[in-house]
């Protein structure tokens, strides 16, 4: 799945088959789509200016600027491709782990304790890593769920308790409908945390506590290679941590 499909996975299937033709189009050809015009765009899909419009909103946009603002950014975020992927894991792997600070695991595996319940949220990719991460504590029995579809992860500020504590996944942090969820829940008497590998990410600035390996985003053919790996490393490390706290 490329980076553009992967922002939007969860609004996918609201699309319309000319709103997705553009998408697609946009995820096979984002040095071109990010440059273009409305009226260019809508041409070369054969599609009305009213239908871009209308997939951007769909996507929880405000409209095509918005759109066009996410695809350059994501294009300033990529790292060069010629970069050697081992190197790159290894160079990466290592910063990360330099930077983690054992108080932030200490006082998170202590919310984690604390709370009465578990709600792990992640879509697209992150969807695996949120399903791992609640199978952990499913074997301590702490009571643990994954959210995954959007329209489940919209009624959130209905369903969370105030002992609850909401643990957000997202690799770039800038997911829209996990930042949408993250803000939603700001002001609500309830513990969030974000997993991801953007320090600086929208989401990490929307949430109580944050672990960030701070992985910098890498592309290749249009495809997003950033290490999710990275992520599935804090999981780990902050599960130890909470697993010894509860032994």
């Amino acid at each position: 799945m490329g980076k553009v499909l992967e922002q939007f996975a969860s609004y996918i299937k609201e699309l319309t088959h000319s709103e997705r033709h553009v998408l697609y189009y946009i995820e096979g050809n984002i040095d071109q789509a990010k440059n273009q015009s409305l009226t260019d765009m809508a041409r070369v899909n054969s599609v009305s200016t009213t239908t871009i419009v209308r997939m951007c909103h769909k996507l929880g946009l405000e409209g095509f600027t918005e759109l066009k603002f996410l695809l350059k950014k994501m294009e300033s975020d990529s790292r060069p491709e010629a970069s050697d992927a081992i190197d790159r894991y290894r160079r990466e792997m290592d910063q990360a782990l330099s930077s983690l600070k054992v108080k932030d695991f200490e006082e998170i595996s202590e919310q984690l304790m604390r709370a009465d319940r578990i709600m792990i949220v992640g879509v697209g990719l992150s969807k695996m890593m949120g399903e791992y991460f609640s199978k952990l504590f499913m074997q301590t029995n702490k009571p643990t769920s994954y959210v995954y579809e959007s329209h489940i992860i919209d009624l959130l500020p209905n369903m969370v308790q105030p002992k609850d504590l909401i643990v957000f996944l997202s690799s770039s942090g800038e997911t829209s409908t996990i930042v949408q969820a993250a803000e939603k829940l700001r002001y609500k008497n309830v513990d969030t945390l974000a997993i991801t590998n953007g320090a600086d990410s929208t989401l990490s600035k929307s949430v109580r506590k944050t672990l960030s390996a701070d992985i910098q985003r890498v592309q290749y053919a249009g495809y997003d290679l950033s290490a999710r790996s990275s992520m599935v490393m804090l999981i780990d490390i902050l599960f130890e941590y909470y697993l010894k706290k509860i032994k």
